[in-house]
């Protein structure tokens, strides 16, 4: 239960998760993407004030976010970015092509050859698929959904003069990049004004939980 002397102790935006009278709704710089963006949730991070895949829904209409559940049919709200199931999503190919999950192992691709390097055989990326989660909650999500490890495997690769660096600091003990900034990343390869746009959105909403927070 939150203390009456919490900042959070009071009306919250429904949209930021912030502190009625520290909305920033009004300052999020909406931009379009070059693909489709869909955030699968854990139900764990679904309604958290610091969770930044909802920071990244509400920074363009390119983004779906949707409640991760084990049972595809329990999927909340069913998700329709190429108009299918998701029963019929783990089985048809051809809906499948241009699909890719962005998850770090051994078997991803390189996300920047993919879009880039012509050789590379892959389909143009259509929509990347994100798991919203702590490091053990995505591999549990991956583990018990056929139709993620359906889709073909890309991760975001270090290169010289260009290390992967986590500006997040409102959880302790983060591993890599928080979701916002995955998603920044990713969409730096092909459109760095629009990555540098959601990049402003990201500091904007984690500068104002820390003024909060002091």
């Amino acid at each position: 239960m939150l203390s009456p002397n919490s900042p959070f102790y009071c009306s919250h935006c429904i949209a930021c998760r912030l502190p009625s009278a520290r909305c920033v709704c009004d300052q999020i710089e909406q931009v379009e993407l070059p693909f489709i963006i869909n955030i699968c949730c854990h139900s764990n991070e679904w309604q958290r004030h610091d969770n930044t895949g909802q920071w990244a829904f509400l920074s363009s209409n390119d983004i779906h976010r949707i409640r991760w559940h084990r049972k595809p049919e329990l999927i909340y709200p069913k998700f329709s970015a190429t108009e299918f199931s998701a029963t019929e999503f783990s089985t048809n190919s051809d809906e499948q092509a241009g699909h890719y999950l962005l998850f770090p192992s051994d078997d991803a691709a390189n996300l920047k050859q993919v879009i880039f390097d012509a050789t590379v055989d892959a389909h143009p990326i259509k929509a990347l698929w994100i798991i919203d989660g702590t490091w053990q909650e995505a591999k549990k999500m991956l583990r018990q959904s056929p139709w993620l490890k359906a889709l073909p495997k890309v991760s975001i690769q270090e290169t010289e003069g260009e290390a992967l660096e986590s500006h997040f600091k409102l959880r302790k003990n983060q591993q890599g990049l928080c979701t916002f900034e995955a998603i920044q990343a990713a969409i730096k390869f092909q459109d760095p004004l629009t990555a540098q746009s959601l990049n402003t959105n990201f500091h904007l909403f984690q500068n104002t939980l820390l003024d909060l927070l002091r």
